[in-house]
């Protein structure tokens, strides 16, 4: 008699649909470039900054600003395929995921899409991502509406949307933004780990751990850094080698020192904490 197998069997979650949909839309030409940032300097900022505010920091608010600073400097990254055209949009819409808590206690990724970022400071990506994290649910978001809609149709009707947003960048760019910026990292998991983004846009990015490196100073002492892997993804067809390593370069050196991490990044959170307080003493008094 043949050995019975255990397993144990679920139902599949139609939410991994539009992940699915989502890693089907890949680009077939992509490079990678892997490589460190040091944010020694920005941590220390951050930590500053936070015994200031009373106020959390996001690192990956932080490491999205910078990567928005460098795309303003080279379009292409915002440069897409269409037909015998180049079409490089103006607003950066970066896709990226969220953390979010279920009612139920899971947690779970979420996408959300930071529009038009390259109009917005340290401070306001820093706080939309805060007030995205703790919303209740992301209804309101047109383009998580749409995702959640997708999940649910048929597959045939995935893959036909899929193939359309790999030829159509104003439909990709609805759905799922111009850029992508994905994160592992884990508190407490310290060993450095470098993960491949899902390349559906002409430039992706993965960050993954934060771990330490000796380094030597400008005096020959050996010093500890605190440096995070990042994996960067480009399409081939739009944005060559040389391009991808001039971004890079620009976003590892805003890395390194601390971009957006100033006093103005501090008063403009203390005046949104004060909107805030403000909008919920009044929705308290009318209730």
């Amino acid at each position: 008699m043949p050995e019975k197998t255990a397993y144990t069997e679920k139902p599949w979650p139609p939410l991994r649909n539009a992940l699915v949909s989502l890693l089907d839309q890949s680009r077939p030409h992509t490079i990678y470039g892997l490589g460190e940032a040091d944010v020694t300097e920005a941590l220390a900022a951050m930590r500053r900054i936070e015994r200031q505010l009373r106020v959390a920091v996001s690192l990956h608010a932080f490491i999205l600003y910078c990567f928005v600073q460098a795309a303003r400097e080279h379009p292409v990254a915002q440069t897409y395929r269409r037909r015998n055209k180049l079409i490089t949009f103006e607003d950066i819409d970066v896709l990226t995921p969220i953390d979010k808590r279920l009612p139920n206690g899971v947690r779970i990724p979420v996408g959300h899409i930071v529009r038009a970022a390259q109009t917005k400071t340290l401070a306001q990506i820093n706080w939309e991502l805060r007030q995205a994290v703790n919303a209740p649910d992301l209804e309101d978001d047109s383009a998580v509406r749409m995702r959640r809609r997708f999940a649910r149709m048929p597959a045939l009707v995935r893959r036909w949307i899929s193939w359309r947003a790999t030829r159509n960048p104003f439909l990709l760019k609805r759905i799922h933004g111009t850029s992508g910026i994905t994160s592992i990292q884990s508190h407490g998991f310290n060993i450095p780990l470098f993960t491949l983004p899902p390349a559906i846009h002409t430039l992706s990015f993965s960050i993954g751990n934060l771990c330490e490196r000796l380094a030597l100073a400008e005096d020959g002492t050996v010093v500890r850094r605190k440096v995070i892997c990042v994996t960067g993804a480009a399409d081939h067809d739009v944005m060559d080698g040389m391009v991808l390593t001039r971004f890079s370069y620009r976003f590892n050196s805003l890395l390194a020192s601390a971009a957006g991490l100033d006093e103005s990044f501090v008063g403009e959170t203390r005046r949104l904490l004060e909107a805030s307080q403000e909008e919920r003493a009044r929705a308290a008094s009318c209730a």
